[in-house]
């Protein structure tokens, strides 16, 4: 009797305690869940499925190049590019070998040749082999889904290792970049991997999506476009174009970007007008157009000699749409610190000389924060430096860095000590009024929207016209195939910016600054009224139509009520949802958050309130009544106290790249998800309820959700886990004490993510 009544408890208490692992139990591989590449260990293969057609391709490029023709007097110095029409694509399979793991991982991709000079071509044993670019159309490596593997020559090998993995230790903006073994149709070679100039280097660097902007490359230094000096028309484009897609605020927000790079291009033409290399910045051609961080950027791309990015084509640069300011990307500096001709200068005792060499190679910006420069390289920490090295597969012995770091160091202190001849930035005028003879090749395009204006070179003729919101991406990209232009081969044209008057554009500015106190301030447009009670600390923000934005940055709020009113205008205008390409109608962007409460009420924009690299922790938010998500929160770590959001039409919670802790939340009315958490979030929930939404739970892309307590009632689905893009992996739901009622499906799961409910 009493081993029946011990047997009963058992049973009992493992029934109770019972968890419950879900998947579509259709798992394919494992290469779903988030394996990451050794760049020491792992390797990739690629086989290009028309190998004939490949190497016949190959082949007809180092034929050209070793064509008589493409000699110089200089027998070091070739006059030969690749030409885009051997830039073709070819369908392959990509195989990514987990050596450790024993996990191989094949993938559909298509490739092709990449870069414009002669090494990015070599030649083995008779076979060619070239620098690739590789486009895979399912999986991912490291959350990387564009990249190029690029022959070490082409990137000066290991100087390239070494100066993406210090920018980037150093916070800069700075693609992914490591050695790795690669075997293209059975020719094995070291190539350095290199993400692209994409969406996911911005968001691993936790910004916001938005314009990249690089130099016109129809220009080029190595010869004269029609017979004419390229310089007078290398301007800028939008290399990320894809990013507008008929976006309305994307598309303005672009314009903006493109018409200001394209003063300062024009800008660096008048005040250097023989030089067709470096673009020269003012950084006083609109304040707050570049942060401090770019003359500290300036500083450490010349002392560690890679200023081959510095040229008008090979700029990069990304347009922040939050702040509305410029931040450099490195590309392709071809650095040489790593060199013995880095080093020569040093042999020599005369300082004088070592000053006058540096003098004549550096820009003003360069020489202004070198001091801040400094005192970077000053704290680096070498041992997590040589850690971050070696991991991108170039190991350095802590000696051989330190002298490295101190020759960074020294030229440093001398550029700080530099007295340059200030330049003089000429006031903008009818800048290719210069060049009236050409007048009958280039064409000056202007434009606000798919409204445009097709002149000559001299502005006396002029055809306006309307093109397709679809077309537009292309005008800022410098590609103006869709005009249809049975002349277009023969002629030039030019995207310069928003109107005519080029020569005097000034920033779209509607925002004004309100300062709170010492610790942070508020800037908002025309549609924002305030009401500040500073001694209770209250900030009531009203809004007067539906286009009324607000914006809080500083150092830290500390123990503020925030509250927002939304318009009660039944009008929807048109691209509503991202105005000024704020989806917040309040937004907060960098700053500490102590013990704040936050209030919205009647949203009309795409979130009611956006949280953008904030830290710290929140005591209460109170959001109801909004036409999209509720609360959206990026690239943050918070822990909220007490979160209620009732009737939003999309998500009532979103939250992607962060760490977050929710103590209780309660979440009705959501048309959507009650909470979505997306894009490598990890999310603690210590108390849920959700009530009348479409879906309770969502984890997706590589996200991890614990749940302690739900109540989920009146769903269709109560929990999801899955995989949306393609850039990042599975997804899972771990749950304690679900309640889950009054549902269509209770879970819904991929084949490779997991959802595990205890204690039912």
């Amino acid at each position: 009797m009493l081993v029946r009544v011990l047997l009963l408890l058992v049973f009992f208490v493992n029934s109770s305690l019972a968890s419950e692992f879900y998947n579509d139990h259709k798992e394919k591989s494992p290469c779903d869940k988030g394996l990451i590449f050794d760049s020491k260990k792992d390797s990739i293969e690629i086989k290009v499925l028309n190998n004939r057609k490949w190497v016949e391709n190959l082949l007809k490029i180092i034929i050209e190049f070793n064509h008589p023709s493409t000699k110089t007097s200089n027998e070091n110095v070739f006059n030969f590019r690749i030409k885009d029409s051997y830039k073709k694509n070819y369908k392959s399979k990509v195989k990514i070998n987990y050596k450790e793991q024993n996990i191989k991982c094949e993938f559909d991709a298509r490739i092709k040749i990449t870069g414009d000079g002669w090494w990015h071509l070599d030649w083995d044993a008779g076979k060619p082999f070239a620098s690739i670019q590789v486009k895979l159309l399912d999986g991912n490596i490291n959350n990387i889904v564009n990249f190029k593997l690029l022959l070490p020559k082409s990137r000066s090998a290991d100087n390239e290792i070494f100066i993406v993995s210090l920018l980037r230790y150093l916070n800069f903006i700075a693609p992914k970049t490591f050695y790795t073994k690669a075997k293209i149709n059975g020719i094995s070679k070291k190539y350095i991997f290199q993400e692209d100039l994409s969406k996911e280097l911005l968001e691993s660097h936790s910004l916001v999506e938005g314009p990249i902007i690089e130099g016109d490359e129809r220009f080029t230094i190595e010869k004269k476009f029609k017979g004419m000096p390229f310089y007078p028309f290398s301007l800028s484009r939008i290399s990320n174009h894809k990013y507008i897609r008929g976006d309305l605020a994307k598309m303005n927000t672009s314009l903006e970007a493109i018409t200001l790079m394209n003063k300062i291009y024009i800008q660096s033409h008048l005040s250097h007008p023989h030089s067709i290399e470096k673009l020269n910045i003012n950084l006083k051609i609109e304040d707050n157009l570049f942060t401090k961080d770019f003359s500290i950027y300036e500083s450490l791309i010349y002392a560690m000699s890679a200023d081959h990015g510095q040229s008008h084509d090979d700029r990069r640069f990304y347009y922040d749409p939050i702040n509305n300011h410029f931040l450099p990307i490195y590309y392709d500096g071809k650095p040489k610190i790593l060199d013995y001709e880095a080093h020569r200068l040093f042999d020599k005792k005369d300082l004088s000389y070592i000053s006058k060499v540096l003098k004549n190679n550096i820009s003003l910006e360069a020489v202004e924060g070198a001091s801040e420069a400094i005192l970077l390289i000053k704290n680096i920490d070498v041992e997590e430096i040589l850690k971050i090295l070696e991991q991108n597969g170039l190991k350095i012995k802590k000696k051989e860095f330190l002298k490295i770091k101190n020759i960074i160091f020294k030229r440093l202190e001398i550029m700080k000590n530099l007295k340059l001849d200030e330049i003089k930035f000429k006031t903008l005028e009818s800048y290719f009024t210069k060049f009236s003879s050409e007048k009958n090749i280039v064409n000056l395009i202007f434009g606000n929207g798919n409204e445009i204006e097709i002149c000559d070179i001299d502005l006396s003729d002029c055809e306006k016209k309307e093109i397709s919101y679809e077309n537009v991406r292309y005008l800022y990209a410098q590609n103006f195939n869709f005009l249809k232009d049975k002349n277009i081969n023969n002629k030039i044209y030019l995207f310069i910016g928003k109107n005519k008057n080029y020569h005097e554009v000034i920033r779209n500015n509607k925002f004004k600054k309100h300062k709170i106190n010492k610790n942070f301030y508020i800037k908002y447009n025309n549609q924002i009224k305030l009401n500040i009670d500073y001694k209770n600390q209250v900030l009531n923000i009203y809004q007067n139509n539906d286009y009324g934005r607000a914006i809080i940055f500083g150092q830290k709020v500390d123990d503020w009520n925030i509250n927002f009113f939304g318009s009660k205008s039944n009008e929807q205008p048109s691209a509503l949802k991202n105005f000024q390409n704020l989806t917040g109608c309040l937004t907060l962007v960098d700053i500490k958050l102590i013990n704040i409460n936050l209030f919205a009420d009647n949203s009309k924009c795409e979130d009611a309130i956006n949280l953008i690299r904030t830290k710290g922790s929140v005591n209460k938010i109170n959001i109801q009544n909004n036409m999209y998500d509720g609360l959206d929160i990026d690239f943050s770590s918070l822990s909220i106290n007490d979160l209620s959001i009732d009737n939003s039409k999309n998500d009532c919670v979103d939250l992607s790249f962060g760490k977050y802790e929710v103590k209780e939340a309660r979440l009705s009315r959501c048309g959507d998800k009650g909470i979505s958490v997306g894009e490598k979030s990890n999310v603690f929930f210590n108390k849920i309820k959700i009530s009348n939404s479409n879906i309770g739970v969502a984890s997706k892309d590589s996200s991890i959700v614990k749940i302690n307590h739900s109540n989920i009632d009146n769903t269709k689905i109560c929990l999801s886990a899955y995989r949306k893009k393609q850039e990042f992996n599975s997804a899972k739901i771990n749950v304690k004490n679900l309640l889950c009622k009054n549902f269509n499906k209770k879970i819904e799961v991929d084949a490779n993510s997991v959802i595990i409910v205890e204690n039912q």
